[in-house]
């Protein structure tokens, strides 16, 4: 395997967010580091020339420690782009920053250090606050977690076996992991979000992906960023749909979560977790989806999209589980 050079790249995709992107790149300009950098920019079929204001913006301030490179990825979905990003990459240690997300001036080189002092990293996050574009809503901190506004961890290190997986945003991996999944046919089976689409989880698959491997999952609360939050997003109708996406794809996932915790591959117990408590418990979310407040609502809504998949849904689990099984046989 060809060996890539040690260094940052600082993987940035994005849809249509020509208006998010001067404070982000502001914040990667400021980095504090004595490693080499460079920022890999991806526009993700993007409609409002996003890429123009961000090939000017790096021609106006360029500097010699930060190299910049920008490609089109016109295939829809986030997984694609980063694909593409990771591609491009010069450099080992990628770190994943949206378009809204504003790395504290420490963050590259924190990220270098501690990738490069352990080996068994395979995933590192850190984490964030958040920013409003006018006024917090009252509601946000209850669910703040929703908007990937949270810590990763209570205590700096290994969270392998407590929360398992990160978010996406300020995500560091190594190009030499992903090089390696793709020589042994890994494939996402998620896309993560495609335009305006919801659709999420590519950060998790990932993460589990790496675990199977035999990698660690790491958090560091030296990694703070901040996360823009735009008004159109701060809504109850965003949420929801934010939340059915995340329910979906918390069951595509379930064949990662059940091969990294040995667990058979039968429709008896694929069907017994949906089961369990049937039917007083079925009945009990009923009530809550017709007269509940919101969030027993949503919780209701959980159960019952959950209980779909469940009973309907069994062979795409398989086929699933049946795809992961075949390329982890092939890292032997």
């Amino acid at each position: 395997m060809k060996v890539v050079e040690k260094g940052v790249s600082i993987i940035l995709c994005t849809y249509n967010g020509k208006n998010r992107l001067k404070s982000t790149f502001q914040h990667i300009f400021k980095q504090k580091t004595k490693v080499p950098i460079e920022v890999v920019f991806v526009d993700n079929a993007s409609t409002d020339e996003t890429k123009s204001m961000a090939d000017n913006w790096w021609k106006e301030n360029a500097v010699e420690h930060i190299t910049y490179v920008s490609v089109i990825q016109s295939i829809p979905g986030k997984s694609y782009a980063q694909d593409l990003g990771y591609t491009k990459a010069k450099y080992e240690y990628l770190i994943i920053c949206d378009d809204d997300n504003w790395l504290c001036d420490t963050y590259v080189q924190t990220a270098y250090d501690i990738m490069s002092s352990n080996s068994q990293i395979g995933a590192l996050g850190g984490w964030c606050d958040a920013v409003f574009e006018s006024n917090k809503p009252l509601w946000f901190d209850k669910y703040a977690r929703f908007f990937a506004v949270s810590k990763q961890g209570t205590d700096s290190g290994d969270i392998t076996q407590k929360k398992g997986c990160l978010y996406g945003a300020g995500m560091v991996i190594r190009k030499s992991h992903w090089i390696k999944l793709k020589k042994i046919g890994f494939e996402h089976l998620l896309s993560c979000r495609k335009g305006k689409s919801l659709s999420s989880g590519g950060d998790t698959e990932y993460s589990y992906a790496l675990r199977l491997l035999g990698y660690k999952i790491w958090y560091d609360e030296r990694l703070y960023f901040k996360h823009y939050m735009i008004n159109s997003r701060l809504n109850f109708n965003y949420l929801s749909r934010l939340r059915k996406a995340m329910t979906f794809s918390n069951f595509i996932l379930w064949p990662y979560l059940d091969l990294l915790n040995n667990k058979p591959n039968t429709y008896n117990y694929f069907i017994s977790r949906v089961l369990l408590g049937f039917p007083k418990r079925t009945l009990i979310k009923l009530k809550h989806a017709i007269s509940g407040n919101y969030e027993s609502k949503e919780q209701a809504k959980f159960y019952f999209r959950t209980f779909y998949y469940s009973l309907f849904y069994y062979k795409n689990y398989r086929a699933n589980r049946n795809l992961i099984e075949q390329w982890l046989k092939n890292k032997m």
